[in-house]
């Protein structure tokens, strides 16, 4: 019995593996994320180029060469140490004639009433994002100059960005030495969650198309002849279930790798690489990625054997599909209530748990006898699930060659 689910199981990875559907979705969706990322960053490097020559005496002024103001208030009448980049002029006329010749890229007007107001007027001859973000710093920085020339840098800095909080989450660390930033660590387990789900249904669907093709090509015929439809259906079940494996180990190898180049460029994709998410956790995970995988592999299984052709199979599945993804549409009540009454329901039920424990793990501390409840729940439902599937997974069933009517579906358990 084992060498024949062993034969199965071989046969079944291989055949997958060539796939050009998993090669592309395993392999080709990373190589493309990547080409995208790189073009972005090329396309961004131009862009920086092409602003202008960059001012020395600051980074703050890219693409600012020259600029003017006029000061209305009679604060701002020398310039400092900005006189190399900010010249100051009498009136608007003669600053918009510097404009036009090209002396500066931008004038302003401090107008009279600039300290109740706070207000300036900036005036270029085109609109541009790059200039116009740089200009802003470059007027605040004059007024930093005049109203805290004597003020300690330090000091200044601490009233611009008065903190900087790091998150000491008690609920998963009781030791208080985990810092933690809420929001990485769950769209790191949002997109966790993401690849869990797909890989689970793409490999599962190709479980339940290879049942319905070999149905439609009679190849079940010569295959059930050697051994048990049991037998058949668990080497294709392991067989699938490595490919998820693979396919999730592939795709989270290369979200951290390409967080690991984000860092080096200083993209935002660097807070990839400062998720904290227990190691109990994310053995959690994988447990309920099993736990997931058997239950929908045991309900494709049912489906290819009961569906006569590829058009039927699909529509059978979103039984199971749609509900699986309830969780998803709730995403602001795990988020405010991850212990309320439907978070919790939806964690114990066996079809939307795997997604909404995994959400929960990483908002709140889950109660053990909650992941211990859920875990038990979904084994048991797994069993009754491949019991099911290998009631319904009989020669009579894979020969019918039409889909059984609902009241034949009790006839097929009871054998």
């Amino acid at each position: 019995m084992m060498n024949h689910i062993l034969q199965v199981f071989r046969y079944e990875l291989l055949r997958n593996l060539r796939r050009k559907a998993f090669l592309f979705t395993t392999f080709g969706l990373p190589i493309i994320a990547y080409i995208l990322f790189f073009g972005y960053q090329f396309i961004s490097s131009r862009n920086e180029q092409d602003l202008g020559q960059t001012i020395a005496q600051s980074d703050l002024f890219k693409g600012i060469t020259q600029a003017g103001y006029v000061d209305q208030s009679g604060l701002f009448t020398d310039p400092g140490s900005l006189s190399s980049v900010l010249t100051r002029y009498d009136d608007e006329q003669t600053a918009q004639a510097a404009l036009n010749a090209g002396e500066v890229d931008v004038y302003y007007i401090i107008p009279q009433d600039y300290l109740e107001t706070g207000d300036i007027q900036a005036y270029m001859p085109k609109f541009s994002l790059g200039k116009t973000t740089s200009s802003e710093d470059l007027l605040q920085q004059l007024v930093y100059n005049h109203f805290a020339q004597n003020v300690n840098k330090n000091l200044m800095n601490r009233l611009l960005s008065p903190a900087t909080f790091s998150e000491i989450n008690l609920s998963r660390d009781a030791s208080g030495e985990t810092s933690s930033d809420f929001g990485s660590d769950f769209v790191v387990v949002y997109l966790f969650v993401i690849i869990m789900m797909v890989s689970q249904f793409t490999t599962n669907g190709y479980l339940m198309q290879t049942i319905i093709e070999e149905k439609e090509t009679k190849l079940i015929e010569i295959l059930i002849s050697n051994l048990r439809p049991t037998q058949l259906l668990t080497g294709k079940i392991l067989a699938l279930g490595t490919l998820g494996l693979i396919q999730i180990a592939v795709w989270l190898g290369a979200v951290l790798l390409l967080a690991q180049i984000a860092g080096n460029v200083g993209t935002t994709l660097a807070f990839l690489l400062n998720i904290s998410i227990p190691a109990g956790t994310v053995l959690l995970f994988f447990v309920y990625f099993i736990l997931g995988y058997l239950f929908f592999a045991a309900a494709y299984g049912m489906i290819g054997a009961v569906s006569s052709s590829m058009q039927e199979g699909p529509q059978f599945a979103a039984v199971f599909v749609l509900p699986a993804v309830i969780p998803l549409y709730f995403l602001t009540v795990f988020i405010t209530q991850p212990d309320g009454g439907l978070a919790t329901a939806l964690s114990l039920f066996p079809i939307t748990a795997p997604l909404s424990m995994v959400m929960r793990l990483t908002i709140s501390t889950v109660p053990a006898w909650q992941i211990l409840l859920s875990v038990v729940i979904m084994l048991l439902t797994d069993l009754g699930m491949m019991w099911l599937a290998g009631r319904m997974f009989r020669v009579n069933t894979l020969l019918a060659g039409k889909t059984p009517k609902l009241r034949d579906i009790p006839k097929l358990l009871r054998g």
